[in-house]
């Protein structure tokens, strides 16, 4: 009889467990390879590779210092991020106070619309010295990244940047 009611309960227990996952999964999949844009809890416009390289580039020499791994050092070529949600939805300010950048792995970040608005202060950045970020897959730290001109330390430079909320 006992044997009989812990099954039970197990059974109860991994189906609660199902429940609470399927109501705390991510409403969207963030996905490698396109940055989403959501302006007031919307969808704006999703940007891959190419959409992002018509865009005006911009380069930023900069040494990200880590304190988990390997510094970054080079020539890092991109898009203003305030250009990106220019395009994207060109009165971007007035919906916030701040902007959030989300990687795939679920890291989020966060920036003062001032910093943001800033003259080349913020780019998604696409390539290093000419050469791809690479992906989460294969050890990169793209397809896309937040730089940040005047951080000195990567703690707020997203990789495998993916999604992007102005809030």
């Amino acid at each position: 009889m006992k044997k009989k009611h812990i099954i039970i309960i197990l059974v109860v227990l991994a189906i609660v467990i199902a429940v609470l996952a399927w109501l705390n999964r991510p409403e969207s999949q963030l996905v490698s390879g396109k940055i989403e844009i959501i302006v007031s809890g919307e969808t704006v416009a999703e940007y891959t590779m190419e959409d992002i390289m018509a865009l005006p580039k911009v380069e930023l020499e900069k040494e990200i210092v880590s304190s988990s791994g390997e510094n970054q050092k080079g020539l890092f070529t991109g898009v203003t991020l305030r250009d990106l949600l220019e395009a994207a939805y060109p009165n971007w300010q007035e919906q916030g106070t701040m902007v959030a950048s989300r990687a795939e792995d679920g890291y989020i970040s966060a920036y003062d619309t001032e910093e943001v608005a800033a003259d080349d202060n913020i780019i998604v950045a696409y390539l290093i010295d000419g050469k791809s970020l690479g992906t989460k897959e294969d050890g990169g730290v793209g397809p896309f990244r937040i730089v940040i001109r005047d951080d000195e330390f990567g703690n707020r430079s997203t990789y495998w940047l993916c999604q992007i909320e102005v809030q």
